[in-house]
């Protein structure tokens, strides 16, 4: 069953291109994660065109930035601006700042599929350097051997772009930084994309207890006071100036003391506990229309107390056009009998407004 190089290579590109995933990766392969963050994120993502360097930036290291306006602070936060006149009482006239711009860094990020030539001959697939012809049934079999390395490359890679969504960029240079570089424990120090946090107009509701936040939140079976500081921020907190919080994320800990709570004052049965098929399930975790969704990358990552929440129309991800999920099949090295695939995305996640999106740890 002879291909050439070009034919397996391009079959292989087209394959992850044409399918970017297994209709369901479950029936390929065993252990795939959940991945709220990325689907959540991907639901609401907006493409961008094209990025642009700082003045003077070296060209082949700075990273490439997008622009957003923002609303500054606005007219009705001066004194005076409104106010009382008579006859020929002088005017008052106020500016805006109101035309602030983020600088949203950009980052490129690759994973890469390497197949040996003994991997494929054992599958009785045989690449050669000559001019091959190949049937429908021979391409149809390297299809089909494909099939569950492709399910395991592309679980690999979104269980990649989860972690690298939720961290800060620090873990790696070149990679687009994720949600905790916009929603940091301290909300009152130093700068997010671009603007500074003494703003008090651009700064996250966050109950970390560090620096200038809120202490960290107290989880209390008897008094409530975890679920209680939930409600408020969720209710009161984030709708403030028009924020509509719709995503939510938080570690495994940090849910089961919400249930924990809710099952203490809850009542789970109406007909007493004779029926042995009674359900103390909690079914899921609501706050108003808010659904907190336990995200287990927070667990891997140390972070099971930590719960994000965010308004989806003002943080999002933006994957630049045609550059999310790009498949390039690479020339085989002259050394090594091996076929390669890149996988490539480049991305920025984006804010408008802080004040809409939360961050929480607790105790």
């Amino acid at each position: 069953m002879p291909f050439s190089v070009a034919v397996a290579t391009r079959i292989t590109a087209e394959i992850l291109e044409g399918y970017q995933r297994p209709k369901n990766p479950k029936d390929s392969i065993l252990r795939v994660a959940e991945k709220p963050l990325l689907r959540i994120l991907m639901a609401t993502k907006e493409d961008y065109g094209s990025a642009g360097w700082a003045a003077g930036a070296d060209l082949t290291t700075a990273d490439t930035n997008i622009r957003e306006y923002v609303l500054g602070d606005q007219m009705k936060s001066q004194s005076g601006f409104y106010h009382g006149t008579r006859g020929d009482g002088t005017l008052v006239f106020k500016s805006s700042s109101g035309g602030v711009q983020t600088i949203c860094p950009t980052g490129h990020a690759h994973a890469g599929w390497s197949i040996t030539h003994d991997e494929l001959n054992a599958a009785g697939i045989h690449v050669t350097n000559n001019k091959a012809t190949t049937t429908t049934a021979e391409r149809n079999v390297l299809i089909d051997f494909l099939d569950t390395r492709r399910a395991e490359y592309f679980e690999s890679i979104d269980y990649a772009r989860n972690l690298t969504l939720l961290l800060d960029g620090t873990q790696d240079a070149d990679v687009y930084p994720g949600l905790k570089s916009i929603l940091t424990d301290d909300p009152t120090t130093g700068t997010t994309l671009g603007i500074a946090r003494s703003n008090l107009w651009w700064r996250h509701i966050a109950d970390t207890g560090v620096g200038g936040a809120t202490p960290k939140l107290v989880y209390s079976k008897a008094n409530q006071t975890l679920t209680e500081r939930l409600i408020s921020v969720f209710k009161y907190d984030l709708p403030t100036y028009g924020g509509r919080p719709d995503a939510c994320i938080a570690g495994r800990d940090l849910c089961d003391a919400v249930e924990r709570e809710a099952r203490a004052k809850g009542v789970l049965t109406q007909t007493g506990w004779a029926d042995k098929k009674t359900n103390v399930e909690v079914k899921g975790i609501k706050i108003g229309n808010l659904e907190i969704e336990h995200e287990p990358m927070l667990d891997e990552n140390g972070e099971s107390k930590r719960i994000y929440a965010w308004d989806t129309r003002r943080l999002r991800l933006r994957p630049q056009r045609e550059e999310w999920g790009k498949v390039i099949p690479q020339n085989q090295p002259p050394d090594q009998l091996v076929m390669l695939t890149s996988t490539l995305d480049r991305a920025a996640i984006t804010c408008r407004q802080m004040d809409c999106n939360y961050v929480g740890e607790m105790e």
